[in-house]
């Protein structure tokens, strides 16, 4: 509210001067005087500042056209819209509103168009634009929802051109939307970034900004463009962004969203009360407790009356018609910041379809969309394209983009009857693997407490057996810890297998990882000068002065010599071959992993950890290729271990044919000398 003089006084005071009446006109002049101190007094001295839901709940109409729920628009359907639009009431301090949203949750009508109606008809001086992705989204917004936003509240008679002298201008075309008061829209597609360059604008309106394109030709960023057309209006100005996320990393709404105050939308248990997020299924890691949306199937299918929400403190079961009451602010709903804004004038908001009210997306239609994207048999998505949906629609969150990760079906059909642990099965893998068994190597994967050791024979043209799987625990800082160290010496040092055909086979070399407790594995393999146990560092690409792209040598200490493995490449390698499926007739193709029969599943999942996604630069924000990523806890110890043994093939086959005065490997030479020499086992 605006104090302005008080036009009161000012009549008060005037009429004391005036002269005295005449006794014959004193009784009239009298009842005029008092009419007219009347008028004075009812005069306000504050100039009334509406807020944009005040404005929307008195003036907006909704069609059936564009609601399942018709008639004047009401905040008690959508209660959590009604912040946010006030956040660009012409009185509130905060500048810029960010809302990173899943889908049928109200905010075009909610916000966006009442938001252009309060401007239109309460402030009405201000110039507008609306951006979208493109030119042809910006007609289609403009003709399908704001032109009948218009008709139905009553606004056209305010449509007016400024040019009031040319009677065939009626303040409405594609281009431009003019009103009474000067002000005016104007849609833009984000493509046209040329355009932007020229306009004043006080309130812009950006919606779908996930849609924008990065770079227009030589123009810029469309987000910085439009940006800059606020700078004249700087302290009066309001920006709204409105987008459903779609890529992590690119995400455009996420990188405004976290650049404000990150607010969420808190409801409270019916029960106990309790104030929380809603949020889809969620398993406690150390409790196994099960909160969020959860529901049933029946032979797979959803029973939609099962699908409930458990509170995350209670457990109290909530139905979706018990969506109005957690709503509404009456029962303690409301927006609860989490983070300080890199601004004090920008407020971000989050909200996915779960808030979506009564009669619009339900709980059962959500997880029917999560059942579409995710088998939950085989636990892993159906498709990507659909788990991104679900993640960009459903929970307003962007999707990380990844190779799909190798499903553990595939992975335990790799398992073989014909041996277990600690055996060799020469005779099946003459019959199968293209002749039997030529060497194992050994890899280690160091941790605090244990110790990983993988053994694997190698057959002909890079089939694997997994020999051993060994889990040393205990200390690994000391090295004279006989659970861990010592037991790694035995192995290396004194253990044999011996096959089903009478081979016996030793190490032949051993790859220690050096990424965690360097220190102690360079003096570990220090006390083998002369057998092949190295150190050996992963690397996501070859080093510039490396000879061969797999590996290449390093010295971690004077005297001694290690490995770096360009792990990406083994990676990526064994992701496509442990997909490979196999008849059991035929010779196994190559590359090709078996696994003893006595495997479990624990240690086969190990194998399927990891998945690629791309990489995102940091800075531009643009991708920039792939990268191996594993989630946070994750074991994927025989994964890593399988990567070094097969490095560690390559080594010994490189070191071979450099004897043999080989510019590169000769594989050919190796496996026949390896197989006809015996230069890795005794027969």
């Amino acid at each position: 509210m605006t104090d302005l003089p008080s036009l009161a006084e000012l009549a008060r005071e005037r009429l004391q001067q005036t002269a005295p009446l005449q006794p014959r006109k004193s009784r009239y002049q009298a009842a005029q005087r008092a009419w007219l101190a009347e008028q004075f007094e009812s005069l306000t001295t504050d100039v009334p500042v509406w807020k944009p839901s005040v404005w929307a709940e008195e003036n907006r109409q909704l069609p059936a056209s564009v609601t399942p729920q018709p008639g004047y628009f009401s905040y008690r359907v959508t209660p959590f819209l009604r912040e946010i639009v006030d956040c660009l009431s012409v009185d509130s301090p905060i500048r810029e509103v960010v809302a990173m949203k899943g889908v049928q949750t109200g905010f075009t009508t909610g916000v966006l168009e009442n938001a252009l109606g309060y401007v239109i008809d309460h402030v009405r001086d201000a110039p507008v634009m609306l951006l979208t992705a493109d030119a042809e989204l910006a007609k289609l917004r403009l003709d399908q929802h704001i032109i009948p936003m218009l008709q139905h509240s009553g606004l056209e008679h305010l449509i007016r051109s400024g040019d009031e002298g040319n009677p065939r201008k009626t303040g409405k075309t594609t281009q431009k939307i003019e009103w009474v008061g000067g002000g005016y829209l104007i849609p833009f597609g984000a493509q046209n970034a040329n355009k932007l360059r020229s306009i004043p604008i006080r309130f812009l309106f950006r919606d779908e900004i996930d849609g924008y394109p990065d770079v227009i030709g030589k123009d810029g960023d469309p987000i910085k463009l439009s940006m800059d057309r606020t700078a004249s209006y700087e302290f009066t100005r309001k920006i709204l962004d409105i987008s459903t996320p779609l890529v992590k990393g690119q995400s455009k709404i996420e990188a405004r969203f976290l650049a404000g105050d990150q607010r969420y939308y808190f409801v409270r248990c019916l029960k106990c009360g309790a104030p929380q997020r809603l949020r889809f299924k969620r398993t406690h890691p150390e409790t196994g407790e099960v909160t969020g949306i959860v529901w049933e199937t029946d032979g797979g299918r959803l029973v939609p009356d099962s699908v409930r929400y458990l509170c995350k403190e209670c457990g109290h079961p909530h139905r979706n018609e018990d969506k109005t009451h957690l709503l509404s602010p009456d029962h303690g709903a409301e927006w609860r910041p989490t983070a300080v804004p890199q601004h004090p004038y920008i407020r971000s908001y989050h909200l996915s379809a779960l808030y979506s009210p009564v009669g619009m997306q339900s709980w059962a239609a959500c997880v029917a969309k999560w059942l579409d994207a995710w088998d939950v048999e085989q636990n892993h998505p159906r498709d990507n394209a659909s788990l991104q949906v679900f993640y960009n629609n459903v929970l307003g969150e962007p999707f990380e983009l990844r190779g799909e990760r190798v499903k553990f079906s595939s992975v335990s059909s790799h398992k073989r009857a014909c041996y277990s642990f600690g055996k060799i099965p020469n005779r099946w893998a003459e019959q199968y693997c293209g002749g039997s068994v030529l060497l194992l190597t050994c890899a280690v994967d160091v941790h605090a407490d244990n110790l990983s050791v993988a053994v694997f024979g190698w057959c002909r043209d890079r089939r694997a057996l997994l020999v051993e799987y060994l889990r040393l625990d205990g200390d690994t800082e000391q090295l004279d810890t006989p659970e861990t160290w010592g037991r790694l010496r035995e192995l290396l040092g004194k253990r044999t297998w011996e096959a089903d055909d009478g081979k016996r086979y030793g190490i032949i070399i051993a790859l220690i990882d050096s990424g965690y407790r360097a220190e102690q594995v360079y003096r570990f393999c220090a006390e083998y000068p002369n057998d092949h146990v190295y150190p050996t560092k992963g690397r996501e690409a070859p080093t510039k002065s490396a000879t061969a792209r797999e590996f290449s040598e390093f010295v971690p200490v004077p005297g001694q010599r290690g490995y770096h493995v360009v792990v990406d490449f083994y990676k990526d390698r064994w992701s496509a071959a442990l997909r490979r499926q196999w008849d059991g007739i035929s010779t196994q193709p190559t590359p090709f992993f078996n696994a003893p029969v006595d495997a479990t599943d624990k240690q086969l999942k190990e194998l399927t950890v990891e998945v690629k996604r791309e990489r995102i630069e940091a800075s531009t924000k643009k991708r920039i290729g792939w990268e191996w990523h594993r989630p946070s806890g994750a074991a994927n110890e025989l994964w890593d271990c399988l990567i070094y043994s097969d490095a560690a093939l390559d080594i010994v086959a490189a070191g071979y044919s450099k004897e043999l005065d080989f510019e590169f490997t000769n594989w050919a030479a190796f496996y026949s000398d390896a197989a006809t020499k015996r230069l890795f086992f005794q027969a």
